[in-house]
Formats: C-alpha cells, sequence, structure tokens
C-alpha cells in the first residue's frame, strides 16, 4: 500500500470510530502526535518486551497515536487532527470534519460528504480480547453532529473501506493487535493500561527475524 493510502487508511479508521459530543465533552482530550508514537512505543516494549516494569498506562492520545503507527502511517500527517479521550469503557475519537485530511473525507463521503466542514464529529471504540494473544478495538458506533447514523450505512461504508484496506478486518471496523499471551490491555480514565500477569518478569523471547513491525506487541 502506498503511503498515501495508509494516511487514508488511519485517517479513515480514526474518523470512524465515532461517538456522541456529550461523551466527549466528559473526558479530556489529547492531540495526535509523532512525539506520541515514540512515548507510547516505550512503554510498550518496557511493558511486553523488555519487562522492566510490571504495568504502565498511556495517555489516550499517545496510544491513539501509536494505533496510526500500527496502521503504516510515520510520521502522522499535520492535517490528521482529531482529539482522543478514553473512560473505563470505550476509545473516543472526535472532531470536525475538518479535521480528516481531504482524501479520507472524500473516502467516507457516504457518512460526511454532505454536511460543513465545522460539523462535529465523534466516534466510539470498544476493546475486547479474542485469542489468547490478540486483542481487537473495533468501531462500535457512529454520529455526526451529535446524530447517530443507521448501523446498516455504516456497515455498508466501512464494508467498502475494509476491502481497500485489509489491516482494518473484512468489516472495515476492526484492528486486531498482538500482545503477549500473559499480558493485558485495559482502558482506564485517560488511557490505556498494560500490564503483565503474575509475578514473573522474564524477558519475552524475539520472534525468528527480528521484531518486525507487524509482529511487534
Amino acid at each position: 500500500m502506498s503511503r498515501k493510502g495508509r494516511v487514508t487508511a488511519a485517517a479513515v479508521a480514526l474518523a470512524a470510530w465515532l461517538v456522541g459530543t456529550v461523551a466527549t465533552a466528559q473526558a479530556p482530550a489529547d492531540q495526535l502526535t509523532n512525539e506520541g508514537v515514540a512515548r507510547a512505543s516505550a512503554k510498550v516494549d518496557s511493558v511486553f518486551i523488555d519487562r522492566l516494569i510490571p504495568e504502565v498506562v498511556i495517555g489516550g492520545g499517545d496510544f491513539g497515536s501509536y494505533l496510526i503507527a500500527r496502521l503504516g502511517v510515520i510520521p502522522i500527517p499535520d492535517d490528521l487532527k482529531l482529539r482522543v479521550a478514553v473512560d473505563t469503557q470505550k476509545i473516543l475519537i472526535h472532531g470536525r470534519v475538518a479535521d480528516l485530511p481531504e482524501l479520507a473525507r472524500q473516502t467516507l463521503g457516504p457518512l460526511i460528504g454532505m454536511v460543513p466542514l465545522q460539523t462535529p464529529i465523534a466516534g466510539e471504540v470498544e476493546l475486547s480480547r479474542v485469542a489468547d494473544e490478540i486483542i481487537r478495538f473495533r468501531l462500535a458506533a457512529v454520529r455526526v453532529n451529535g446524530i447517530p447514523l443507521p448501523e446498516g450505512l455504516v456497515a455498508a461504508v466501512m464494508y467498502e473501506v475494509g476491502r481497500q484496506y485489509p489491516v482494518l478486518g473484512k468489516s472495515g471496523r476492526d484492528l486486531y493487535v498482538r500482545i503477549p499471551a500473559d499480558g493485558e490491555v485495559n482502558l482506564v480514565p485517560g488511557g490505556v493500561m498494560l500490564r503483565i500477569l503474575g509475578s514473573q518478569r522474564q524477558k519475552a523471547p524475539v520472534r525468528p527475524g527480528g521484531r518486525h513491525h507487524g509482529d511487534r506487541y
């Protein structure tokens, strides 16, 4: 996939993971930054790779930035200006239509193409563990200007996104991330907690071939 395509995929993933404006107003929101990618990556490694500490909390903006990097977008484009907030139930991503790159706005045309650029958009991402070493971030709902969009419309649009960008799953609504079998990822107020279960803190083995981007925790 070209970098232009990866930027679109990342923006689509974030733009479509939406929730109501009332919920976002209740939680502090952080910006997406390239510095956040580095901070979050260091914290992930300190718990899941090097096992230097048993747990750590990554702020919402830094964790959102890290997910963008997992989609292959490095650096984060200047025109992607959505904000991220976290509570114990969901990751909230919100902003205005104008906060999306133009290419992403074109891709999401059926969802946001008919509204002004200053229209609020917001979203809800749920976290679940789907296998011993796999967690899933899933788009749960979509609202534009505070109005929930019909599930059928969201499903149809995101299915087409998934066909273009397989990293988002067949539905276009899922991002899967590998973690250690003894690792745990939980949402907490303002961030995402990573921790190793139990008392053992031995260094995790490196996968054959080194720590390739797609293999990292």
